[in-house]
């Protein structure tokens, strides 16, 4: 549900204003109604959400550079902690990173510098992969050639001999040049022929060949400068795995410190100042179970305030409130949209049908059973802060285990065509191909016809009775004209029921739609609605086929690695036993995989597009942030 709000407006004198705003963030109960156009306009919030952005990146960086085993840092974490101002802090980066280097001194140091400290350091680490990958490009230009002596070249130009480096490919070298341009070959390699010519300084006349330029470094001195280059990266990775650690702990207190900078920035771009700049007025939002608490609290500073019912054109923050099983599923309806303050949270309301729709596509118990008795281990040692995630897949193994039972598959086995005992009781439970596509059918049909129920209350909330008319003939008729088929199978004449039905929907659908407009506008409005809706139902119900689908093609797949792993493993002792392991283990886990996905991204489909379409979801509610302290 979306709990209550009530509109908080505020009158501060200027000089109060600042300590108010600090005892209003203390509370932290007030959500600010922002104005985004000054906001956008506010060139030091730009810059704070610039660092912030920053800051993201440079600790992305450092996440990678963590030691995957454990170290110790005793010393650098006492050093650390005598570090609180920010020249304290770049001092002690100086020390890690350039030990050898005389610490500069610093007259103004702030947390900015030691954020570009570390962000150079990772621009330094760029530029000498880019050195180091043009000296190895030079350096290749001597591989054919070898170490070229540059002194006895020298030697020889200066006793008035040219010596030159060719390439040619092998078709076009002439054996002519061997004695013409005194030619030597040097190298083959690939195709090309590598060779010198040695001719007198005043020779004019020179092969038709490619000649090579050497680089002004020689090969041994790219060969050591490509050394002393990787000897530098690989000390500052070094340094980056030692202090990655505090460092990211230092960029996330940072980044909160920011953003708590931000929130204030944006409570003041928010304020509007009145009477002679004398004034400064404030609007927000608090939830209505602390409103009472919050008057109370007001009524004791000196400003003036009112705590009102939120107005039509209003756009209160939303805040849910749900049960423990319903709150895990708020995430979910998040990655969509939030609803707006005045229709009902669907959370609850898909949160069932989730489940149900996971463990059908997924459909094996062997797979449920396994993400159960693994995420119920793994949750005993788990951060709290993940546990609702598990607790959300200890609900969608539990569904695939029950589906799996209902469709029989086990790991890929086909429970039906088993003879065991105790397997043969449950068989009565398990559903053919058939049942399993026309259960999919039945399911989406209720889902549907329940989103139109939900429909009916969201219209009815919003516009009264008036506004759901059409709805409720809509439901009048699917429903009615269902019983009624119903009641026709088992032999009753439904005749008289049947008219009634069709005469109700009629008229809510086509005339009474819109109380308020022309009945002929309706009836027109009426006629296109029904092409929308019939069309509509029908691309929605065969939507619920892919549940039946990924289900089966799952079991397939299943089934195909249990094949090969039986058909394909050699009549040897021991390792027939190794190979049909390792394709088990590695064809289950490919299935579980690419399975599992589909099952979380087609039920969240299913739940985006056919549901809350059907039950009028509209959407575009922002989510209550009070102005407060940050935590990391």
């Amino acid at each position: 549900m979306i709990v209550p709000m009530r509109k908080l407006s505020l009158l501060v004198f200027y000089k109060d204003y600042q300590d108010f705003l600090e005892e209003l963030r203390d509370r932290g109960v007030v959500h600010i109604h922002e104005n985004k156009k000054r906001s956008a306009e506010d060139e030091e919030l730009k810059q704070k959400l610039a660092v912030i952005k920053r800051i993201v990146e440079i600790t992305k960086q450092l996440s990678k550079r963590v030691p995957k085993k454990e170290m110790s840092f005793t010393d650098m974490l006492e050093r650390w902690s005598l570090a609180i101002e920010p020249k304290d802090k770049l001092a002690f980066y100086r020390q890690i990173f350039y030990p050898e280097e005389q610490l500069p001194e610093e007259s103004e140091v702030t947390e900015l510098d030691v954020l570009a400290f570390l962000e150079g350091q990772f621009k330094r680490m760029e530029q000498l992969d880019q050195q180091i990958a043009s000296l190895e490009k030079d350096g290749t230009i001597y591989v054919p050639w070898g170490d070229v002596p540059t002194e006895r070249i020298n030697g020889l130009q200066d006793a008035g001999w040219d010596l030159r480096f060719f390439t040619v490919p092998d078709r076009k070298y002439l054996p002519e040049w061997e004695d013409k341009y005194n030619a030597f070959i040097v190298h083959q390699d690939k195709g090309q022929k590598y060779f010198i010519t040695v001719l007198p300084k005043d020779g004019q006349e020179y092969p038709e060949a490619d000649s090579v330029q050497f680089p002004q470094m020689s090969a041994a001195e790219i060969r050591e400068q490509v050394e002393k280059l990787r000897s530098e990266k690989a000390d500052i990775t070094d340094s980056l795995k030692k202090t990655a650690v505090v460092s990211i702990e230092y960029l996330k207190d940072l980044r909160r410190q920011i953003n708590e900078d931000v929130d204030v920035l944006k409570v003041k771009d928010a304020a509007q100042v009145l009477l002679e700049d004398k004034v400064i007025a404030l609007e927000g939002w608090v939830p209505e179970n602390i409103a009472e608490a919050t008057d109370e609290w007001l009524s004791g500073k000196d400003i003036a305030y009112e705590l009102t019912e939120p107005e039509k054109q209003d756009n209160p923050p939303i805040q849910l409130k749900n049960n423990k099983f319903a709150r895990l599923f708020e995430f979910i309806g998040e990655l969509y949209s939030l609803p707006n303050y005045r229709e009902i949270d669907l959370t609850p309301f898909f949160a069932p049908f989730f489940v149900l729709f996971f463990g059908f596509c997924l459909g094996d118990a062997g797979y449920g059973l396994l993400i159960l008795l693994g995420i119920t281990i793994y949750k005993f040692k788990a951060k709290p802060s993940i546990k609702p995630i598990l607790s959300l897949a200890q609900w969608l193994g539990l569904s695939t285990v029950i589906m799996g039972i209902v469709s029989g598959t086990f790991f890929g086995i086909q429970l039906l065509d088993v003879q065991v005992p105790w397997v043969v009781k449950i068989k009565s439970l398990m559903l053919d191909s058939q049942q399993l596509f026309n259960l999919a059918l039945m399911i989406g049909v209720a889902q549907i016809i329940f989103g139109m129920f939900l429909k009916v209350a969201n219209q009815w909330k919003q516009n009264g009775l008036a506004g759901a008319l059409s709805t409720i003939g809509w439901l009048v008729l699917i429903v009615g004209g269902g019983v009624c088929y119903g009641l026709s199978l088992k032999g009753y004449d439904v005749t008289i029921p049947l008219y009634t039905v069709v005469i109700i929907a009629g008229l809510l659908i086509f005339i009474f739609n819109n109380i308020r407009r022309n009945v002929f506008i309706n009836i027109g409005a009426g006629l296109w609605d029904s092409y929308n809706m019939v069309t509509g139902l029908l691309g929605d119900t065969l939507s619920y086929i892919r549940l039946f689908a990924l289900g089966i093609s799952s079991a397939v797949l299943g089934l195909v690695f249990n094949d090969l792993a039986m058909n394909m493993s050699p009549d040897i002792p021991g390792v027939k036993q190794l190979v049909m392991l390792i394709i088990l283990l590695f064809g289950h886990s490919v299935n579980i995989f690419m399975a599992g996905l589909g099952s979380f991204v087609h039920p969240m489909r299913l739940t985006f597009v056919e549901f809350y379409k059907n039950a009028g979801f509209e959407g575009g509610g922002k989510k209550y942030q009070p102005f407060k302290k940050r935590t990391n």
